[in-house]
């Protein structure tokens, strides 16, 4: 139990890799706030967790919000008394050619997957640093490393979450808080199908990833909850300001 009496925020936690990363660290210990817009997913999750005897707390939260984050954050201190951890996992795609793509498209992707993480990095970096330790792991994604058609908005906000990652790295490590990065392939999740639900069409889509990917398969949160959960904990004692790609080898092509 490598989080037994630690404690976590996770945003996105009401479906795919957040809900995936918060059940893990619940299992292995950790008291989760479960933080999302999606109010019916957060209390799936919830029960899931607290079905399987661990603990979790949710919290409607619109990451793109100053005030909402400033008082999940308040909130999971008051529940908690700390936040060990920190999982920032809540995301938006929108898959369009740049011609086609509006500022409201531009300005959604950023303000949730760049701008939610420096939300919550900023309310909770100064509570690690004052009790001098702590894990934040953000969670961007293989195409922060390569471009990808009809994702060039998409791909930037991901790129940036890097960069992000690894300068807010050097300012932390001093207060023994460790901040790193998961970049995960082609996930089965929600937002990897985008609502698509016509059998045909799916299979298409796994066709394609069945080329692109030299695992030949989509990547599962389980995987990727995986690999969050070790940098967050212990076990990844040394490793600050790194990326760990979870892709089944896209990358390495």
């Amino acid at each position: 139990m490598r989080f037994k009496g630690k404690s976590a925020i996770v945003t996105g936690a009401a479906s795919g890799i957040g809900r995936a990363c918060a059940e893990k660290l619940a299992r292995e210990g950790a008291r989760v706030l479960l933080a999302d817009i999606g109010e019916q997913g957060l209390q799936e999750t919830e029960a899931a967790i607290r079905a399987a005897g661990g603990e979790a707390l949710a919290a409607v939260c619109d990451v793109s919000d100053e005030t909402a984050v400033k008082a999940a954050v308040k909130t999971a201190v008051k529940r908690f008394g700390a936040v060990d951890a920190l999982v920032n996992v809540a995301g938006v795609q929108v898959t369009k050619l740049l011609v086609d793509t509006t500022y409201a498209d531009y300005r959604k992707m950023t303000d949730v997957n760049l701008g939610g993480t420096f939300l919550m990095m900023r309310e909770v970096l100064p509570l690690m640093k004052r009790q001098r330790s702590g894990a934040i792991v953000n969670v961007a994604s293989e195409l922060a490393f390569v471009g990808y058609h009809e994702l060039a908005c998409y791909t930037a906000t991901k790129g940036a979450m890097v960069s992000l990652t690894r300068s807010v790295s050097l300012e932390a490590i001093p207060f023994g808080v460790r901040v790193n990065c998961v970049c995960p392939g082609a996930t089965d999740t929600p937002i990897f199908w985008e609502g698509e639900t016509d059998p045909e069409k799916r299979q298409r889509m796994l066709d394609q990833v069945n080329v692109e990917k030299p695992i030949g398969r989509l990547i599962t949160t389980e995987e990727v909850a995986n690999g969050v959960a070790f940098m967050a904990s212990e076990d990844a004692s040394g490793v600050v300001g790194t990326c760990l790609v979870i892709d089944g080898g896209f990358t390495a092509q």
